[in-house]
C-alpha cells in the first residue's frame, strides 16, 4: 500500500470548531523563496481563521519589499538578529491566534495543512502538532516520524507515530521538523517559547522536549504536508552543505549539558559530546575533499572548535537564563491585533488535473501553451489543479504560478491484456499508464474531481480503461489531420499498420467514451466527425474558445532586437511568422508569395520562427531550399529564419512585428493568431478550420484561400501599404482577445464542462 494512503483515514477528521491559526515565517535573505510561500497561502483550504506573521532578519536582499507588496494582509515585524530563535519568540510575541504554526521560507504546505493540524488539537491534551515534510523532489520525504533523546541525537527509524512517549522527563520524546510544526500558543507561554540561546540547530528540538515535560502530548500526523525545497541560507550553501558549524557545535554542547546532565553521567555527556564533534570533523574533511567547501572554511571550522565547546559549557552549565526566554516584556512589545488572512475564494469547489506531455519550460506550441493557461487560469479560481507532465531529469513536483506540477521520467509500463487487445502502441500506454499512476497517488489523499487529457497520442487512454474520475478529452489537431500534411506516413503501409490506423481507431474511441469533450472551435468537432464517421454527443460536448494569459506590455521602442543585432529602420514594416516549417502551416505558400511582396515592397522585413529542420516533401527543409535558391540568396537580407526560440524572444518577437501571418492549411482553433491579436498585431490567416472563428475578415485581419499564393500576397501588400488599415485591424484584434479570448474566460467556461462531466460519471456508476 502506498504509504500516502495512511493519510486518507485522517483526510475527514474535522473538529467541531475551527481554532483560530497564527502561521509564522521567519526569513533571512530569502525574498524569491518568501514570496512563493506566501502566494501558497492563497490555496489553503481552512474554514476558520487564519493570520499571517512574517519576521524579517537583518536582510539585505529584497525580502522587504516582498512584504511591503503584501500590505496589510499580512503583519510583519523585523528582528535585528540572526538568530532564529529570537525572531521565533518575535512571531509568538505578535501571534493572536489559538494554534501557532511555523512553516520555513522556503516550504510549500499543501491546501488541507492547516486543516488536519487542527484536527489533532481536538484533544485538549495535544500541545504540539507536526506532519510530514516532502523534500525538494516532492517524491522523496526529509522527515515523516522522528524521536530525539535528551543528548539531542535524533532516531528516524520509526515507522508511525511515538504519542507514548509524550510523558515528562521520557528519556526519547516526539520530534518534529521546524519546517512544518505547530503548537498550542498556551503551550508556548507556558513554558517561556524558543531558548534564544539556539540561534540555529536544536532550536525546535528543545521546545519540544520542554513541551513534552511542561506535560503535553506531541502528536506526529502522517498527512499535513509540507514541501521543503532547501533554499540556500547565510549557514547553508546551494549544495545544502553547512559552512558555519559554530551554532551547532556550541548548541550540541549546551544541550546535552542543559538535558541530559539529569539522567546521565556527566562522562556519558562528554562522551557524546566528542562522538558528536568527531562526526563533524568528518563531514567537513568529506566536503573538503569533495570540493563542497573551501579550505579557509575548514580553517574557520577547526578554530570554531575550541570557542563552541567553551561556549556551550559556560551557558550549559548555567542550565539557561530567564532573560533568553520569550518574557513578558518581549510579549507586550510585539502584541498586536489579529488580522485574518484572505485566501482565494474556491468558487467550483473542484480539484483539477490536467495531463500534458507537453507542458512549459520544457515544451512550447499550442497544447503546452493551453495547459498551462487553462491550469493558471483555473488556479486563480480558487480551485486545486496540478498538472502531469513530463520530466527530463528526475521526478519531482513544484508548486508554480498557484499549479502543483507533478513531473514524472517517462519509463516503459507493461501493457495489460485489454491495452494490447484493442491495439495501444507499446509508447503510448506508457506514458497515460505513468499519468495515471500520477493521478492514484494524487488521489491518496485529496479527492481528485475531474481529469482532462489533449487527443493528441490518446494520453487519456489508460483512465478511459479504468474509469476511476471522470474524463474530459479536449480537442487539438487529431492524426487524422495531421496525416493530411504528411502523406508519406500515409503511404507508408508498415507504419499505419503498426501504428496509424490504431491510434486512429484509439483516437475515436476516446472521443466517443469521454465522460465530457472540450472542442476548442466548432470547425474542429465537425471536421472530425465527417473525418472519423460518427457524431458527438451534443449534451457531452462543449466548444469553449482557447484563451490567453495577459502579458505586461513590452517596450520594444528602446531595446535591440532578440538575437542582439540593432532593429531595423523603424519605417520598414516587419511581418512575422511563428510555426513549425511544414505544408499543413502554409509555409511553401508564404515563401512563395514573399519575393512577390518584396518585388513590390523591397523594404519590407520578414521574420520566420518555428522549427526550420523538419523535411520538405522532397526530403529538404524548406528553409534550406529557400536561401539556398537564388531568390533566396537575392532577398536574404530581408528574410531571416530564427529556428526555435524561447517564450521571451517569442513574446518581443510579437511585440515588434507590424503583421502577423500564418497562411496555416488546416488549424484546429489557431492560437497563434490569439497571441499577435492580444499584442494589438493584424493577422492574415486562411478560412480553414477554426481561423474564422478568431479573425473576422476585414475587422480584425484577413483571411485568405488556404494555398492561394495570389490572395496571400495581395493581402500582404495590402496591409503592409496601409499603416492605418494595420492600427485598426490591431486594435480591433486587441479588443476582441480581451473581450473573448482571455484565460479568464476559458478558465470560467470549463466550469460547466467539468460538472458536466462529473455528472456523466456518477450516471454511469449509479
Amino acid at each position: 500500500m502506498n504509504e500516502l494512503s495512511l493519510a486518507k483515514s485522517q483526510i475527514d477528521s474535522r473538529p467541531v470548531r475551527w481554532p483560530s491559526f497564527s502561521i509564522i515565517i521567519n526569513t533571512l535573505n530569502r525574498g524569491a523563496s518568501l514570496d512563493a510561500t506566501l502566494r501558497s497561502f492563497c490555496w489553503l483550504r481552512y474554514d476558520g481563521d487564519f493570520e499571517v506573521i512574517v519576521v524579517n532578519g537583518p536582510s539585505t536582499d529584497d525580502s522587504d519589499a516582498v512584504i511591503a507588496r503584501w500590505g496589510n494582509e499580512i503583519r510583519a515585524a523585523r528582528c535585528p538578529v540572526a538568530n532564529l530563535s529570537v525572531s521565533r519568540n518575535i512571531g509568538i510575541a505578535m501571534a493572536s491566534g489559538e494554534l501557532i504554526a511555523f512553516i520555513d521560507d522556503d516550504a510549500i504546505p499543501e491546501p488541507e495543512w492547516l486543516e488536519q493540524l487542527a484536527a489533532s488539537y481536538e484533544n485538549p491534551e495535544v500541545g504540539a502538532v507536526g506532519g510530514w515534510v516532502f523534500d525538494h523532489t516532492g517524491y522523496d520525504f526529509q522527515y515523516k516520524y522522528g524521536l530525539v533523546d535528551r543528548f539531542g541525537s535524533a532516531d528516524l527509524s520509526p515507522t508511525k507515530a511515538s504519542p507514548h512517549l509524550s510523558f515528562p522527563k521520557s528519556e526519547s520524546f516526539p520530534h518534529l521538523l521546524g519546517a512544518n510544526s505547530s503548537f498550542r500558543r498556551q503551550a508556548l507561554l507556558e513554558i517561556g517559547g524558543f531558548d534564544e540561546e539556539y540561534e540555529y540547530f536544536l532550536d525546535e528540538t528543545d521546545v519540544c522536549l520542554r513541551i513534552v515535560d511542561a506535560g503535553w502530548l506531541i502528536d506526529q500526523r502522517s498527512d499535513a504536508f509540507v514541501h521543503h525545497k532547501f533554499a540556500p541560507s547565510h549557514l547553508r550553501g546551494a549544495n545544502r552543505v553547512a559552512k558555519h558549524r559554530y551554532p551547532i557545535l556550541k548548541n550540541k554542547v549546551y544541550f546535552t549539558l542543559k538535558h541530559a546532565r539529569e539522567s546521565h553521567t556527566l562522562d556519558a555527556v562528554m562522551k557524546a559530546q566528542g562522538e558528536f564533534i568527531a562526526h563533524q570533523r568528518n563531514e567537513m574533511t568529506w566536503a573538503l575533499n569533495s570540493d563542497l567547501i573551501s579550505q579557509a572554511e575548514m580553517d574557520a571550522f577547526v578554530k570554531d572548535i575550541d570557542r563552541a565547546i567553551i561556549d556551550g559549557w559556560r551557558r550549559g552549565l548555567e542550565g539557561g537564563r530567564p532573560e533568553m526566554m520569550l518574557t513578558s516584556q518581549k510579549r507586550a512589545q510585539w502584541e498586536g491585533p489579529f488580522v485574518p488572512f484572505k485566501p482565494w475564494p474556491n468558487r467550483d469547489q473542484c480539484t483539477l488535473v490536467l495531463v500534458s506531455k507537453d507542458y512549459p519550460p520544457d515544451h512550447g506550441g499550442g497544447i503546452a501553451t493551453f495547459s498551462k493557461d487553462l491550469a493558471e487560469a483555473f488556479a486563480r479560481r480558487g480551485n486545486i489543479v496540478h498538472v502531469v507532465t513530463r520530466s527530463y531529469d528526475i521526478d519531482r513536483v513544484d508548486f508554480e504560478h498557484g499549479v502543483w506540477v507533478h513531473r514524472r521520467v517517462v519509463r516503459d509500463v507493461e501493457r495489460p491484456t485489454e491495452a494490447i487487445a484493442i491495439g495501444v502502441p507499446a509508447h503510448i500506454w506508457s506514458w497515460s499508464a505513468l499519468a495515471f499512476e500520477e493521478v492514484r497517488r494524487i488521489a491518496t489523499h485529496r479527492r481528485v474531481d475531474v481529469v482532462e487529457t489533449p487527443i493528441w497520442d490518446c494520453e487519456g487512454i489508460a483512465f478511459l480503461l479504468q474509469p476511476l474520475w471522470p474524463l474530459v478529452v479536449s480537442l487539438q489537431t487529431t492524426l487524422h489531420f495531421w496525416l493530411d500534411s504528411h502523406p508519406e506516413y500515409l503511404r507508408d503501409k508498415d507504419w499505419m499498420s503498426a501504428f496509424g490506423k490504431p491510434m486512429l481507431a484509439l483516437e475515436q474511441r476516446l472521443m466517443q467514451g469521454a465522460h465530457a469533450i472540450r472542442s476548442i472551435s466548432a470547425a474542429i468537432s465537425a471536421d472530425i466527425e465527417t473525418a472519423y464517421g460518427f457524431h458527438f454527443d451534443p449534451q457531452r460536448t462543449h466548444t469553449i474558445p482557447l484563451g490567453l494569459a495577459p502579458i505586461s506590455a513590452i517596450d520594444s521602442a528602446s531595446t535591440p532586437t532578440v538575437d542582439g543585432t540593432p532593429r531595423p529602420d523603424s519605417s520598414a514594416c516587419r511581418v512575422l511568422f511563428v510555426g513549425r516549417l511544414e505544408a499543413r502551416k502554409g509555409i511553401d505558400v508564404l515563401l512563395e508569395a514573399i519575393p512577390r511582396v518584396l518585388k513590390e515592397e523591397p523594404g519590407a522585413m520578414f521574420r520566420i520562427v518555428g522549427d526550420d529542420t523538419l523535411p520538405g516533401p522532397n526530403g529538404t527543409p524548406y528553409k534550406e531550399a529557400f536561401v539556398t535558391s537564388p531568390t533566396g540568396r537575392r532577398w536574404r537580407d530581408q528574410v531571416r529564419f530564427e529556428g526555435r526560440v524561447d517564450d521571451e524572444r517569442l513574446r518581443r518577437a510579437y511585440a515588434e512585428c507590424d503583421i502577423f501571418v500564418a497562411p496555416s492549411r488546416f488549424e484546429s482553433f489557431g492560437l497563434v493568431f490569439l497571441e499577435a491579436m492580444r499584442e494589438g498585431k493584424p493577422v492574415i490567416g486562411c478560412s480553414a478550420g477554426g481561423m474564422p472563428e478568431i479573425i473576422r475578415d476585414g475587422e480584425t485581419g484577413l483571411l485568405v484561400e488556404p494555398g492561394n499564393v495570389d490572395a496571400l500576397t495581395e493581402a500582404l501588400l495590402e496591409l503592409i501599404r496601409s499603416a492605418s488599415a494595420r492600427q485598426a485591424l490591431g486594435n480591433a484584434g486587441r479588443a476582441t482577445y480581451n473581450s473573448k479570448f482571455t484565460a479568464a474566460r476559458m478558465a470560467q467556461a470549463s466550469v460547466a464542462l467539468y460538472e458536466s462531466a462529473a455528472s456523466e460519471f456518477r450516471d454511469e456508476h449509479a
